[in-house]
């Protein structure tokens, strides 16, 4: 097992898509600064643009957060960058940008998001191999992961899994979602679990640690501490 129990997987609430509020936006540098300034370490997401940038944003359409309609993937960067996170002064974050503000002032866990460009974990892991912060890289996708694990193997990995995922209708994809049985090819460290799906099985968890999401209230919080290690978080501050 990788991740000891002093690892910051398991020893800090993580903030999910930065500390945010009614006053501060999700997905934004200074949801993330927030994050920093009270301890926390961040989740985030990253797209890659039509043009090959690496963003951080969490929908894969734009409309909830900037109005704008359309998928994020097939925007540029020099597009996006007209664009603001509900009508504030923020704009879309590039990775970049995210890496630079919080490399080594607290942790990211960083979830690849499903898109058609197939360039976007070959970049993301390049960059990654020039970051000297702390950082695990988690996704739906087995698929990403496993290929983390070839170019990489020596990144924390996890599998991010639900027991219902109303995106796919497909039902072998709501299955591998659900039963996670690609766990043999990717070898996760750790599984990112929809907490009302919990407990896991111990067979599904053994050599794991499990982080459960997305928790929004304490008493979730405490239903949930004897099957999980961790928890990522929004809409409240977590009392451990």
């Amino acid at each position: 097992m990788r991740i000891d129990f002093n690892n910051w997987l398991i020893t800090r609430p993580i903030a999910h898509r930065g500390l945010w509020n009614e006053q501060v936006i999700e997905n934004s540098l200074t949801a993330y600064q927030n994050a920093i300034d009270n301890g926390y370490p961040i989740e985030i997401d990253v797209y890659m643009t039509k043009d090959n940038h690496l963003v951080c944003f969490h929908d894969n359409t734009l409309l909830r957060m900037t109005g704008e309609n359309g998928y994020i993937y097939d925007k540029t960067l020099s597009e996006l960058n007209n664009l603001s996170l509900n009508g504030s002064d923020e704009k879309i974050p590039t990775l970049d940008q995210v890496l630079e503000l919080c490399e080594n002032k607290t942790p990211l866990l960083i979830e690849l998001k499903d898109q058609p460009n197939k360039n976007l974990v070959n970049a993301v892991v390049a960059r990654l191999k020039k970051y000297k912060g702390e950082f695990a890289i988690q996704s739906f996708n087995p698929l990403y992961i496993n290929k983390v694990k070839k170019l990489a193997p020596e990144f924390i990995r996890g599998i991010l899994a639900t027991e219902c995922h109303a995106k796919h209708k497909n039902f072998f994809i709501r299955y591998l979602l659900k039963h996670m049985n690609l766990n043999f090819l990717v070898k996760p460290d750790f599984i990112s679990y929809s907490f009302t799906g919990l407990p896991l099985k111990k067979r599904k968890t053994k050599n794991k640690r499990v982080i459960c999401w997305t928790i929004e209230n304490q008493a979730d919080y405490d239903k949930i501490k004897p099957y999980a290690q961790n928890i990522i978080f929004e809409n409240f501050i977590p009392k451990l």
